[in-house]
């Protein structure tokens, strides 16, 4: 019961201060929507480990989310903090960063497609399929 209410409480820390920085980060409301898309469809206890650290296997996809918008803008200039970030969450190995940005770039149009909703969870399917067909 106890863990219950303290993973709650957890989860109800993070959205909160992921609600605070937003606003003082003058977020829009575009990346306000994806993360409370991707929130919405996870469970709060797949997040979070038993200790209350975020889980390795969430962490993309958490980042993801809440930097959506400037991931999109290094996405389309091959290159920035977000998107390196972004490589070494996926286990990019440094040497081969500057290919999974290029291969990111020229991914962009597929990332993000004008004519449909795009959310963190399929940007990162997809641009994971792509980076581990080119590391094969």
């Amino acid at each position: 019961m106890r863990t219950a209410i303290a993973k709650g409480l957890v989860y109800g820390s993070v959205l909160v201060s992921l609600a605070f920085m937003g606003s003082a980060c003058n977020t829009t409301k575009a990346t306000l929507d994806t993360f409370a898309n991707f929130t919405s469809s996870t469970s709060p206890e797949s997040f979070f480990t038993a200790d209350g650290f975020v889980e390795d296997s969430q962490k993309a996809n958490l980042f993801t989310a809440v930097v959506y918008e400037n991931l999109q803008q290094d996405i389309a200039r091959g290159n920035g903090e977000y998107l390196t970030s972004l490589g070494i969450l996926l286990n990019v190995p440094v040497d081969r960063q500057d290919e999974f940005q290029t291969l990111s770039q020229s991914r962009y149009p597929v990332l993000y497609d004008s004519n449909r909703p795009a959310l963190n969870t399929t940007l990162l399917a997809t641009l994971t399929r792509e980076w581990e067909a080119t590391a094969k």
